[in-house]
């Protein structure tokens, strides 16, 4: 038993001695550096810690961090915008109340990529900037009918992504941006032809990934507190059409959803402004009513603008992004975090193989000394 208790504290210095030497070297390479990439279905970015693929065939983000091991993949979309009339007097949207569907997919429209433009200045540091852009319908109940409205608007979606924190206004007032790891999107719309519906909603799709199946609503912005915790393995949209989940109004320029694993521990976010602006030429605010709802997979996400006072033009800002916090880094940085863990692992593995090496050359001797001396007694 011996021999196996030293090679096996023998190999646990070994170990901690070969996981320690590149801490150092890891340690020494946070150099922050930006790629992007184009093809024909997607703009990628790598921007240090957050990796984030803006689909072209419709507005959708899938985003994760870039080299932790455990990631879960996040997905964030504007799968659709709907005109309705505010039949129960909330000032929100639920789907009982669509007069007209805008689907933004791209079986219905035709998305437009602009020029991707990346580069460096003084005060953004590494910046990535792009557009997409389309002419939608809008359609009623029937889904296999033409449109009820061609050319219902032009719309745009605006992405940029800038290594250093940059600050946004909307009519509520300034919001800072993080750097490196948010993506800024802004949403336009300018209405072409004029339908007699109150609102339009805007519909954003949420979702996390494994075991970030949380989402935490922060209705006063991301220093208020958690309004409501919901599961994603909940499926509110069982409870009817006219169900869904109010969020209060605020005076933050901005609300918020955290997407969270079920210990609380935060990962991933999406913004929103609280106010939009509308740009039909008198430049005035917009209140913007939210309301959401769980469907067993992610979270439905409304935001309802009044039309009703003439509105023809407007946009929207939001952001996404990761909350490095929530992650352990690379594989390294893991492996530092549970060094201690990893060590008494190896070590109690490594004992109990040589132990049982120990044993099983041992019987096998035993075994062969046996029948030696069964070979002497029949010589004898």
């Amino acid at each position: 038993m011996a021999p196996g208790r030293f090679i096996g504290l023998a190999f646990a210095a070994v170990l901690l001695v070969s996981l320690s030497a590149p801490f150092s070297a890891a340690d020494e390479q946070d150099d922050y550096a930006m790629f992007v990439s184009v093809d024909e279905t997607k703009v990628s970015i790598i921007s240090g810690n957050l990796t984030v693929a803006v689909t072209r065939e419709w507005p959708r983000m899938v985003f994760q961090h870039s080299v932790d091991p455990f990631s879960p993949t996040f997905d964030i979309g504007f799968p659709k915008l709907y005109l309705f009339n505010d039949t129960n007097g909330d000032g929100r949207f639920c789907r009982s109340e669509a007069v007209y569907t805008v689907f933004l997919d791209s079986n219905h429209v035709d998305w437009n990529l602009s020029s991707v433009e990346s580069g460096f200045s003084s005060e953004e540091g590494e910046f990535v900037m792009f557009s997409m852009r389309a002419q939608a319908d809008a359609y009623n109940s029937t889904l296999d009918a033409p449109p009820s409205v061609e050319s219902w608007a032009n719309m745009t979606f605006w992405f940029r992504l800038t290594e250093n924190e940059a600050s946004y206004e909307n009519p509520t007032g300034a919001h800072m941006v993080s750097g490196k790891t948010s993506l800024f999107i802004n949403m336009s719309v300018d209405v072409m032809n004029r339908t007699e519906t109150q609102y339009l909603a805007v519909e954003r799709f949420v979702q996390g990934g494994a075991t970030t199946n949380m989402f935490h609503l922060l209705e006063d912005g991301p220093s208020g507190a958690v309004a409501a915790a919901l599961s994603a393995r909940v499926d509110e949209s069982l409870d009817g059409e006219e169900f869904t989940r109010p969020l209060n109004g605020t005076t933050s320029p901005v609300q918020c959803i955290d997407l969270a694993k079920e210990d609380g521990t935060v990962q991933a976010f999406y913004q929103w402004g609280s106010e939009a602006l509308d740009s039909s030429g008198n430049q005035t605010i917009v209140a913007v009513n939210s309301s959401c709802y769980t469907t067993g997979i992610g979270l439905v996400l409304h935001s309802a603008l009044p039309m009703s006072n003439g509105t023809l033009a407007f946009t929207l800002d939001s952001s996404l992004g990761i909350v490095e916090s929530g992650f352990v880094g690379s594989m390294t940085d893991w492996l530092k975090e549970n060094s201690l863990a990893v060590a008494v692992t190896g070590t109690v593995v490594t004992a109990c193989l040589v132990v049982g090496l120990h044993i099983l050359m041992r019987r096998r001797r035993l075994r062969r000394d046996g029948l030696r001396d069964k070979d002497l007694k029949k010589d004898l």
